[in-house]
């Protein structure tokens, strides 16, 4: 009998595998927070993102329930954030890790967001992961004001990508560890934890990790700003990067932190400490525009011991567009 030849399928197209990928963030009361594009930009490249929403009261979860609807690949919780708790950033993100369900897991925060020409970058990660270690560094842009500029007051990487393993969480590292013995709360001394670390769970102790950043970047970061600026943008076209927009207005941010700012409870409820004025003498609108522009000029605070600022030579992701419009102050 006659073999008929084979005929290739005209209709076939190439189409890579990849591992799957669950992204995770966390939201409370973060309408002055991108987290829609944050969560958009994860949906990017992830096959679910959980949202786990502390019980928001300003229409962020409204907000959440609309997008929901909209993308069945986004799960969203709440669960109430506490207020007397000092680890809850940390418990929060905990909680939403450990709803996730793929292989991989990418942590980012409401006011994170990854550019739309890494996203297959990240994937690509899946089938490359290292083999020494189960959580991978990646570069933060860690934007200063409004008019596309970095500083370098602080190492540019953080952990980003994992294995779903149970032994990974967040928390306080157990060297900051401290315990209330008469309440049982977990606070950490001052300056050696956020809450939010990825820890190992039974012993809270930290979790080896790789990435790009070396010591010779980092000396460079601290006395050779022209280098760094040079070797970090390479890093942010070639990697993955996370454009982070928690400075991105300065004077929000000041208001912030300043005495009864949500981020003033929230470090000195972590650090068992009464709250603190971080600007003293800022009262007016005023002051703290003037305050903003001293701080932008500088690049970083009067207390940070390195600041300056340098030009990103990327373009910021396209997400971002109409939230940076409405929140370009300088």
């Amino acid at each position: 009998m006659k073999r008929q030849p084979l005929e290739r399928n005209k209709d076939f197209k190439y189409q890579r595998l990849y591992g799957k990928i669950s992204g995770y963030t966390t939201t409370y009361n973060s309408m002055d927070y991108p987290f829609e594009a944050c969560i958009k930009s994860m949906l990017g490249f992830c096959e679910e993102v959980v949202v786990v929403d502390g019980v928001s009261n300003d229409g962020t979860w409204e907000i959440l329930e609309k997008m929901a609807e909209e993308d069945p690949r986004l799960k969203i919780y709440q669960n109430e954030f506490d207020w007397t708790e000092p680890g809850m950033d940390g418990l929060q993100k905990a909680f939403a890790r450990a709803l996730c369900e793929n292989e991989f897991l990418w942590q980012q925060d409401a006011d994170e967001l990854v550019h739309e020409d890494d996203y297959e970058k990240i994937k690509m990660i899946t089938k490359r992961f290292p083999s020494n270690a189960d959580i991978l560094d990646l570069p933060v842009v860690e934007l200063w004001g409004p008019r596309g500029e970095v500083t370098g007051r602080r190492h540019a990487w953080k952990w980003r990508i994992s294995r779903n393993k149970p032994e990974i969480t967040h928390g306080i590292n157990a060297q900051a560890r401290l315990t209330d013995e008469t309440t049982g709360k977990v606070y950490s001394r001052k300056g050696m934890s956020d809450g939010c670390e990825y820890v190992n769970t039974m012993n809270y102790e930290f979790l080896p990790h790789v990435g790009f950043y070396t010591p010779q970047i980092e000396q460079a970061r601290v006395s050779a700003p022209e280098q760094y600026a040079e070797t970090i943008n390479k890093a942010f076209n070639q990697l993955p990067s996370v454009y982070h927009y928690s400075w991105f207005d300065i004077p929000r941010k000041i208001q912030q932190l300043k005495k009864g700012g949500v981020w003033d409870k929230m470090w000195s409820l972590l650090y068992k400490q009464e709250t603190q004025e971080r600007f003293p003498g800022i009262e007016t609108e005023e002051q703290v525009l003037e305050l903003a522009n001293k701080l932008y000029q500088q690049g970083g605070e009067d207390s940070d011991e390195i600041k300056y600022k340098f030009p990103l030579f990327k373009t910021q992701p396209a997400l971002a567009h109409e939230w940076i419009k409405k929140h370009s102050k300088l």
